[in-house]
């Protein structure tokens, strides 16, 4: 009696399966996630993204830590953009992404935003009860906007909704930009949590 063989990819599919969750065929789901990154890709200007790589630097390599509270908090930053930004205050939308940008910074600050040398930092002043918008400052901001496309792509958001919102990032970046000397910090201090 002659077996027919199997072809090695049938062998993949069955062999040393038992125990392993069956992968989804999700094909379609990567292509549209990865489709709306793409379209929510922020561009950051080269002088913001030379402030990221010297704050890692100085935090990983360096054994520094940003001065918390934050002399321009988060919140002092959005809001004076918000105040600038909508004269007659009824842009609705734009107070809308501000408020989102926000709940965004509070929901992911300690998740996505810390290095491991800023966590003992961040829980000592998490402890005081204080919002973490009102205590992190520009450089904890900035590192929001590196983690925005990958959380966006979560949030199911429709195309002119993406639209406005990337276009909004990009003038909060420019903003961030321009005022750079007064949102930023140049003096790290010692970090003895170590």
């Amino acid at each position: 009696m002659q077996h027919k063989r199997k072809s090695s990819k049938a062998q993949l599919e069955t062999s040393d399966t038992r125990g392993r969750k069956r992968q989804r065929d999700s094909s379609t789901e990567k292509e549209d996630d990865s489709a709306i990154e793409h379209d929510l890709w922020i561009d950051i200007p080269q002088p913001l993204k030379d402030i990221l790589v010297e704050d890692s630097e100085k935090i990983t390599k360096g054994n520094r830590l940003v001065h918390l509270p934050a002399k321009m908090t988060v919140a002092t930053i959005l809001d004076r953009y918000l105040q600038n930004n909508d004269t007659d205050g009824k842009d609705e939308t734009l107070e809308q992404i501000i408020q989102g940008l926000k709940l965004y910074f509070y929901h992911t600050l300690g998740k996505a935003l810390l290095y491991r040398s800023e966590r003992r930092q961040y829980e000592d002043l998490i402890a005081t009860g204080k919002n973490s918008i009102d205590i992190y400052g520009g450089e904890h901001l900035l590192r929001l906007f590196v983690e925005l496309p990958m959380m966006m792509t979560q949030a199911k958001v429709d195309t002119d909704t993406l639209d406005i919102m990337k276009s909004t990032f990009m003038d909060i970046l420019i903003f961030l930009q321009d005022n750079g000397k007064e949102f930023f910090v140049k003096d790290y201090r010692a970090n003895r949590d170590r």
